[in-house]
């Protein structure tokens, strides 16, 4: 009877309790001991001795505690990229296994960027790759959020109006976005042109925001050509888009918005005595995820630039 030579590296991973493995990559992906604890009915204490353990074997303290999450280490980016593929592989091999759920990405934009890029990313993620879902979220972006969203893996990728400069975050621009005045096709007050005049006195609805870049830009406006504050302020994109094709209100909202529901909602372009800003909206993900979407983005930027 032939026998097959034993790997020494096999033999070593017998002196491996496996399961601090699997509790690891959990922690790792949620970043909380009490949620695995919840996850695999067991108490906090259990999962707390088996990550001391690891980190007795691995000689690294693998996560540092930030609020109420906890943040990888270096090493602990490492060793959970090169741990997890094997863990999923070997889970489809037990008995009673069924097929992986669909993988889900994470995205945050900021209120008025979703338009732009939420229905394209969803309609060329469902041409390539019908194994992914999105979970999309909104939320007030700032370079300091952006960078704790990713870090904390609260996201997988954030869309917004802000460059992020950060060792382990990776940015890049999606487009550059030019705003258009509209009106309803029905407005019986304005034109297809408007003077500074008309303007400085029209009815404007607009974007409530806490982003710096667009504050700053709508001031410009507001400061040379308003004489009133705006009617009103919302983080409703779809609102704003009924106010204005309801009303005698006029918006300022981007071209390719425009371009998009002008015949759904009956409006029509205005054009200004006065160039409006332009902004750029950049994608930000982490360096060191694989990330499903990174041939999306890719194919996102080409197409948007």
């Amino acid at each position: 009877m032939s026998t097959i030579p034993v790997s020494e590296k096999i033999c070593s991973l017998s002196k491996i309790d496996l399961n601090l493995l699997t509790l690891f990559c959990l922690i790792y992906s949620v970043g909380s001991i009490s949620k695995v604890a919840d996850m695999l009915d067991i108490s906090p204490s259990a999962v707390s001795q088996s990550l001391r353990k690891l980190r007795e074997m691995m000689g690294d303290n693998l996560f540092v505690r930030s609020g109420n999450m906890l943040l990888p280490t270096v090493f602990s980016d490492e060793l959970y990229d090169n741990t997890v593929p094997i863990i999923d592989k070997l889970s489809t091999l037990l008995p009673g296994s069924t097929p992986s759920p669909k993988k889900r990405v994470t995205l945050y934009t900021e209120s008025f960027v979703s338009p732009l890029v939420v229905p394209e990313l969803t309609e060329k993620l469902l041409e390539t790759n019908s194994d992914i879902s999105l979970l999309h979220r909104t939320a007030d972006l700032n370079e300091q959020k952006i960078t704790e969203l990713l870090n904390m893996r609260q996201a997988d990728v954030v869309f917004s109006t802000l460059s992020v400069e950060n060792s382990n975050i990776s940015c890049q621009k999606v487009c550059k976005v030019n705003l258009v005045l509209v009106a309803a096709q029905d407005n019986s007050l304005y034109g297809n042109v408007i003077d500074e005049e008309s303007f400085r006195n029209a009815s404007l609805v607009g974007y409530n925001t806490k982003n710096e870049k667009i504050i700053y830009y709508r001031s410009i406006v507001d400061k040379k050509f308003r004489s009133s504050d705006r009617c009103l302020l919302t983080t409703s994109f779809a609102s704003i888009l009924i106010i204005i094709a309801r009303t005698q209100c006029l918006g300022i909202i981007p071209e390719r918005a425009f371009a998009t529901y002008s015949e759904m909602y009956k409006l029509r372009r205005i054009d200004t005595p006065f160039p409006l800003p332009q902004f750029s909206i950049y994608s930000s993900y982490r360096k060191e995820s694989n990330t499903l979407l990174s041939s999306v983005l890719d194919d996102l930027l080409l197409q948007t630039t």
